[in-house]
C-alpha cells in the first residue's frame, strides 16, 4: 500500500482504503478499481492523496475476496475458500443437484467459522465487500450461524440456518448491479416493488431446484417482521419461522455494517444501537438478546476513535443493557458513550490493546 497524490492517479489503480467525506459518508470503497470518472470525482473533492494497493497486492480472483487487513489470518483464508463455492452455487442454479451438493460443501466449511465469536470482528474487516450477492450471502450465512450458536441451537439446526441464510437472497440473482447494494429503505416506486419481489422469486427458485423445507420458506419470509410490517405476506410473531427470524437479524446486521457508496460508514456499535431500539418491535427478542449480549463481549478491548478525535478502547458495557460502551481514552478518561449524545464512535479497529 502506498499514498499517491490524486493528481498522479491513473485508471486501473485500486484503492487500498475507503475514501470518506464529511460525517464519514462513503465516497469510494476499498478495492474500487479507479476509472477516469472516479479520479475526476476525487480531484473535485480537493483531496491531496489516497492510498493505493501495490501491484503485488492486486488480485481479481473472486472479486478480491481475500484482500483484507488480516491477510495472514486463518479466517481470511477460509473466507476465500468459501467464496469460491459461493460463486459456484449461483452459477449452478440451473442444475439443481449440483447446486445442492455445492451448497452442502459450503455450509460444512462455514460451520467452523461460525463456531468462533472472534469471527464477528473478522467479518467487519470484510465489510467493504458489499459489491456482490455471493459475498453478502456468505457473510450473512456466517453471522447467522454465530447467532444460532449463541441461541443454543444444535448442530443440525445451525447447519440448516447457515444454508438458509446463504440462500436467502437468491431471488436477487438477476438484479442489476446498481440494485445489489440497496435495501428496502433506499428505494421507492417501481424499484421498491421489484425489490420486494425477490422473496417470492427466491422461494420459487429454491423449490424448483429441489431444496427441502424450511430453506425455501426462509427465503420467502426473511423480510417479515414481528410487528407484521414486513413483506411479502405481512406475517407477524410466531407465524414467522424461527430460522427466518435469525436470518432477518443477520441480514440487517450485514446491511448496516457493510460499506455502501453514498451512505455513512457504520460500525458494530451503530448496529447494536439499532437493534436495541428495534428489539421489541420488528425483530425477535429471542434472537436479539443473545446477539446483543454476546456481541458486546466480543468488542471489549477494541480500539476506537471518537468523533471528537480522541482515541481509546472499549472497557466494558454498563449492566443496564445500554446500547453503547464505556470507553477509556488514551489519557485515562472514562467516557460512558450513552451519556455523551454530542459525539459518537466513528472508527473501530478489530485489533485489541
Amino acid at each position: 500500500m502506498k499514498a499517491v497524490a490524486v493528481e498522479n492517479l491513473e485508471p486501473g489503480m485500486t484503492l487500498a482504503r475507503t475514501v470518506t467525506g464529511e460525517d464519514f459518508v462513503v465516497i469510494l470503497s476499498e478495492n474500487t478499481v479507479l476509472t477516469k470518472q472516479n479520479i475526476e470525482r476525487l480531484k473535485n473533492l480537493e483531496l491531496a492523496v489516497v492510498h493505493i494497493k501495490d501491484e503485488f497486492d492486486l488480485s481479481n480472483n473472486f472479486q478480491q475476496a481475500a484482500a483484507v487487513v488480516k491477510k495472514d489470518s486463518a479466517f481470511t483464508h477460509d473466507f476465500d475458500r468459501v467464496s469460491k463455492l459461493a460463486y459456484k452455487v449461483f452459477d449452478e442454479l440451473n442444475d439443481g443437484q449440483a447446486a445442492k451438493e455445492t451448497t452442502a460443501k459450503l455450509a460444512a466449511k462455514i460451520l467452523p467459522m461460525a463456531d468462533n465469536a472472534a469471527s464477528v470482528n473478522y467479518l467487519f474487516d470484510l465489510s467493504h465487500m458489499n459489491t456482490t450477492l455471493a459475498l453478502h450471502s456468505e457473510r450473512v450465512a456466517i453471522f447467522a450461524g454465530i447467532i444460532a450458536k449463541w441461541m443454543g441451537f444444535n448442530w443440525e439446526e445451525i447447519r440448516s440456518v447457515v444454508t438458509a441464510a446463504f440462500l436467502h437472497d437468491v431471488g436477487k440473482k438477476d438484479f442489476p448491479t446498481e440494485m445489489l447494494g440497496k435495501t428496502v429503505q433506499d428505494l421507492e416506486g417501481d424499484r421498491l416493488q421489484d425489490y420486494k419481489r425477490h422473496c417470492r422469486k427466491g422461494y420459487n427458485i429454491l423449490k424448483n431446484v429441489g431444496f427441502e423445507e424450511p430453506i425455501p420458506t426462509i427465503a420467502l419470509t426473511h423480510h417479515e417482521r414481528m410487528n407484521g410490517e414486513g413483506f411479502p405476506k405481512g406475517l407477524s410473531g410466531e407465524k414467522i419461522h424461527p430460522f427466518a427470524r435469525v436470518v432477518a437479524v443477520a441480514d440487517a446486521y450485514d446491511n448496516l455494517t457493510s460499506e455502501r457508496e453514498g451512505f455513512v460508514k457504520k460500525t458494530p456499535f451503530d448496529a447494536i444501537n439499532f437493534f436495541v431500539k428495534e428489539i421489541y418491535s420488528t425483530f425477535d427478542p429471542a434472537v436479539c438478546v443473545p446477539l446483543l449480549t454476546r456481541i458486546k463481549d466480543s468488542l471489549i478491548g477494541s480500539a476506537v476513535t471518537l468523533s471528537n478525535g480522541q482515541k481509546g478502547h472499549i472497557a466494558f458495557y454498563p449492566k443496564d443493557f445500554s446500547a453503547l460502551p464505556v470507553v477509556i481514552t488514551e489519557d485515562g478518561l472514562e467516557v460512558n458513550m450513552n451519556l455523551k449524545k454530542d459525539f459518537s464512535i466513528l472508527q473501530y479497529s478489530t485489533s485489541h490493546d
